[in-house]
């Protein structure tokens, strides 16, 4: 019994200076491998193989979706195989993103409108955000890519 005051005073110096440790060890990884690169990878989703998907990330409210000059980067067209494109944005830092994408079907390497404005070829979002009475909103879209991930990976849905 009169061992049990000092193992139990130990037991809990032991325990707190344990906590210290962890605490440096989780910063230390916190910025994730530093090798590895830092990418975002979209599947894009289509009703069809035709033409080419279209893909780009925004870092902010201005300008996404309609406005690509304003995009981070990377826009981005690609093949499609089994109903299926991928985007691959590399070397993407920490943040929040939103993803737009459309199915370009007749490759002409635009987004086609009827006499109204509207789009007539499919379109998509991050979080498959959608609204029918025009593009989706940041809010609705936006994802945060954070500072441990190396691969984010989205799938969008494309809306015809």
């Amino acid at each position: 019994m009169r061992w049990l005051l000092p193992c139990l005073l130990l037991g809990l110096l032991l325990l707190a200076a344990s906590v210290p440790m962890t605490d440096a060890a989780a910063q230390a990884g916190a910025l994730g491998d530093p090798t590895e690169p830092r990418r975002i990878v979209a599947t894009v989703v289509t009703r069809s193989d035709d033409g080419r998907v279209f893909c780009a990330i925004w870092g902010a409210r201005d300008g996404y979706p309609t406005r690509r000059e304003h995009a981070v980067g990377q826009a981005m067209d690609r093949t499609i195989e089994g109903h299926r494109a991928h985007c691959v944005f590399e070397d993407v830092p920490p943040g929040e993103y939103a993803l737009a994408a459309f199915h370009d079907e007749n490759a002409n390497n635009d987004l086609d409108r009827n006499i109204f404005g509207i789009p007539s070829e499919g379109t998509g979002a991050s979080n498959d955000a959608y609204n029918a009475f025009g593009p989706p909103s940041w809010d609705d879209a936006r994802f945060l890519f954070g500072r441990t991930e190396q691969t984010r990976q989205l799938r969008v849905h494309i809306h015809y």
